[in-house]
């Protein structure tokens, strides 16, 4: 019989991309693959099941938190419950698990009664159960997708309690996972750790390229266009720095926001546009991730200007940047460690800005516009696909679920 593996996470799979890329190719190496999360949006999850249509993966939620889908005292109750948590963590600093998520509890029963040969945990929830998994004999991965105590910190997040959670993923683990070499170094560092953390970039399958996918040239009369992806657009993002570097620019931009807003930040970005330069702001609703790649082609720079804090900003490599290298678009970044892991890839075509310089932003941008000697995209082409390529990092992850298994 084949093996079973397990992936616990609280988040709709269709926006957790760690979560469903593992997923799938833990499918096509064979193994029985179930998939366990909370589900919290109709719409999310009508996502998710576009996304897994055709594959042979078993999707279960241990929590249904959809509106109209859990009986109104229950949902009262979960929400209650965790709010009541998060005011004990911000003010008697007492973390527990309900201040991470709903019912941790609920994924850690469902978890055990698959009786997995491996569990993958992933995101906050996924490690505190994982805790509780291994302390029951159970073989568990953990994927740090973020370094969770140093990510959002307001006071009523549990960072001692995520703190203690990575530190036990990391002794305890069957092998943990990072996005980039700089979170792996900066948590073996911060833990006193010799565990070896195997990086898995935030790369895309390789079949999503076609030729529909690809940037093409725009012509001389229209204006050079900007796009920032993110699936939550707000406040703390590098945007309102960009909004003072086009204020400076006299060459005329589009820029295309995809992603949801946070209520009235849509507002807030439109009133501070720099309209008498005659740049265009223009809005776009989530896009599915399977339409996304074909969008970002229509564009000519891509933008990821993270922040460098908290430290998870500073050395995590956003699913952006690989995105905007697989449509063949240039990239603006900032210099955060983990994008400068990425700029010494490619230089001329990844574009490094200090982070809250408006002014180089401007220079940067004038510069790649104006540029009369493009990128060769064969030479980005031929780097990524040997170092950052969704294959690639299938190569890491079968020979370390082979290893454990």
């Amino acid at each position: 019989m084949s093996k079973k593996i397990c992936l616990i996470s609280d988040h709709h799979l269709c926006i957790n991309p760690r979560l469903w890329k593992e997923a799938f190719l833990y499918e096509k190496e064979g193994f029985v693959v179930v998939v366990i999360t909370m589900w919290q949006s109709a719409d999310l999850l009508r996502r998710d099941k576009d996304m897994i249509r055709g594959h042979n993966i078993e999707y279960k939620c241990y929590l249904n938190m959809i509106p109209g889908q859990l009986p109104p005292l229950s949902r009262f109750f979960y929400r209650l419950r965790k709010r009541l948590a998060g005011e004990a963590q911000r003010f008697l600093k007492f973390g527990t698990g309900w201040a991470i998520s709903y019912a941790p509890e609920l994924l850690i029963r469902e978890a055990l009664c698959e009786n997995a040969d491996l569990y993958a945990a992933h995101l906050e929830c996924g490690f505190f159960a994982g805790r509780v998994l291994v302390k029951e004999g159970k073989k568990v991965s953990f994927d740090f997708e973020d370094w969770y105590s140093k990510d959002y910190l307001t006071r009523d997040r549990a960072v001692k309690l995520l703190s203690d959670l990575e530190s036990f993923a990391l002794k305890n683990g069957t092998f943990c996972t990072a996005p980039s070499t700089s979170m792996a170094a900066a948590l073996r560092h911060t833990y006193q750790s010799s565990c070896e953390i195997t990086v898995i970039y935030n790369s895309f399958p390789d079949e999503e390229f076609s030729e529909n996918s690809f940037h093409k040239p725009k012509k001389n009369n229209t204006k050079y266009s900007l796009i920032w992806t993110s699936r939550t657009v707000g406040t703390g993002r590098g945007l309102e720095t960009l909004v003072q570097a086009l204020e400076k620019l006299q060459i005329p931009i589009e820029l295309h926001i995809i992603g949801k807003c946070a209520n009235g930040y849509e507002e807030i970005l439109r009133s501070k546009w720099p309209y008498f330069q005659g740049h265009e702001l223009i809005f776009h609703d989530f896009i599915a991730h399977k339409d996304l790649l074909k969008e970002i082609a229509k564009y000519d720079l891509g933008l990821a200007i993270e922040n460098k804090e908290p430290a998870n900003k500073n050395t995590t490599i956003s699913n952006k940047i690989f995105q905007y290298l697989l449509a063949g678009i240039k990239v603006l970044a900032t210099d955060t460690e983990g994008q400068k892991e990425i700029a010494a890839y490619f230089k001329g075509f990844v574009n490094i800005v200090a982070v809250d310089q408006p002014e180089e932003w401007k220079n940067q941008i004038e510069s790649i516009i104006l540029a009369k000697n493009q990128a060769n995209f064969e030479d980005v082409k031929k780097i990524y696909t040997e170092n950052f390529s969704w294959p690639a990092q299938e190569e890491k992850l079968i020979k370390l679920i082979t290893e454990a298994i």
